[in-house]
């Protein structure tokens, strides 16, 4: 169920917050955020999720129904991933713009997860869900299975991963469409060059294997994948990854292909609920 929490924290005197914010509590980013100066929090609670959002915006229209939405994201990812539930909720931060975004952290994304607290924020507008599989999914990995030192292209692909794809077409699909028109990234690449290939392709192209190794071996397989960092030259599957990658490519070759339209993609994002 949820509730709307006011000013009045039920642990904190009347006069220890002015009664237009939500009080200050837990730790790192998310206690600074909510200390900032000229940002009066509101907050929608579901199942394991703080919902924080400002007065007057699309978020403050809609945060009984985002913060469910969180949830379900929160329980997907946990399921996906067999992690197991946190202690402590998971803190949301819902602004209306890259602007507010980069005052914040310091970065103009639409979604930023904090490494090593389970904190993620987000540009919330209308006709432009927030991917909330996604960045909760950094959030849990990189709070229980720490930051991944070597390359991004594990990290995103898992996060995509559990976005399962984009436009109501799962990431296998995707990817063999770029596997039917040449565009499909050699592992390698993707692993070595990440952030010279386009979002579409790196997220997805990453996805599709992360969820090929999981259909392998489970999550378990996943994390073992998350655990090791390949040296220069090794490939980013490990141990017999040529073997697998030529597989996963086979299994895309019996996949029926899709394409995403750009345009919608840039006007609406990419997250499948």
């Amino acid at each position: 169920m949820i509730r709307i929490l006011l000013a009045l924290g039920l642990a904190l005197p009347l006069a220890a917050c002015a009664p237009d914010r939500t009080p200050p509590h837990g730790a790192g980013m998310a206690r600074q955020t909510l200390s900032r100066d000229g940002f009066a929090w509101r907050t929608a609670e579901a199942e394991g999720i703080h919902l924080h959002y400002l007065p007057g915006g699309y978020a403050a229209e809609h945060a009984p129904e985002l913060a469910r939405a969180a949830s379900a994201a929160l329980r997907h990812d946990l399921a996906l991933a067999q992690l197991p539930a946190p202690a402590e909720p998971v803190e949301l931060f819902l602004v209306g713009s890259r602007e507010q975004g980069k005052q914040l952290t310091g970065q103009p994304f639409m979604g930023q997860a904090i490494p090593g607290e389970l904190t993620a924020f987000f540009v919330t507008v209308p006709d432009k869900p927030a991917a909330f599989r996604h960045e909760i999914m950094h959030a849990l990995t990189l709070k229980l299975w720490g930051q991944h030192r070597t390359t991004s292209w594990l990290a995103e692909g898992v996060a995509q991963w559990a976005a399962g794809g984009c436009h109501g077409r799962i990431n296998d699909e995707i990817a063999s469409g770029f596997l039917r028109d040449g565009q499909l990234p050699p592992l390698a690449d993707l692993a070595g060059r990440f952030r010279e290939i386009d979002e579409l392709h790196g997220y997805v192209t990453g996805a599709s294997a992360v969820g090929f190794v999981a259909r392998g071996g489970g999550a378990p397989a996943v994390r073992a994948l998350w655990d090791v960092h390949p040296a220069p030259g090794e490939h980013p599957l490990g141990p017999g990854g040529a073997e697998k990658e030529a597989a996963w490519r086979q299994h895309l070759a019996t996949v029926p292909p899709a394409r995403i339209d750009m345009d919608r993609l840039r006007q609406h994002g990419c997250e499948t609920p």
